[in-house]
């Protein structure tokens, strides 16, 4: 269910080996709106395998965890995605 939106869109940049390599120049990183939903069902009800996976395996971690798991390049954007919603997690 819905519980929040951060009211500001966030951005990254990608870093410049990625720009060039990985995203063939077409793009330089991401401007995202942020979302806070409360999940109701069961761990097995979660599916990230989709036909072009992102993702080959996730796992429920505690806020701080995912900022010291997170690539550099994001981890701005983490901070403030967890500041913005730190009063309801």
């Amino acid at each position: 269910s819905f519980e929040a939106e951060l009211p500001e869109r966030l951005r990254y940049d990608l870093p410049k080996e990625a720009v060039h390599k990985v995203m063939k120049g077409r793009f330089r990183g991401q401007e995202q709106v942020w979302f806070l939903l409360r999940f109701h069902g069961q761990d097995e009800d979660v599916r990230i395998d989709t036909e072009h996976p992102e993702f080959s395996e996730w796992r429920w971690m505690k806020p701080d965890d995912v900022l010291n798991s997170i690539v550099p390049f994001k981890r701005a954007v983490y901070e403030q995605v967890i500041a913005g919603f730190r009063a309801r997690l």
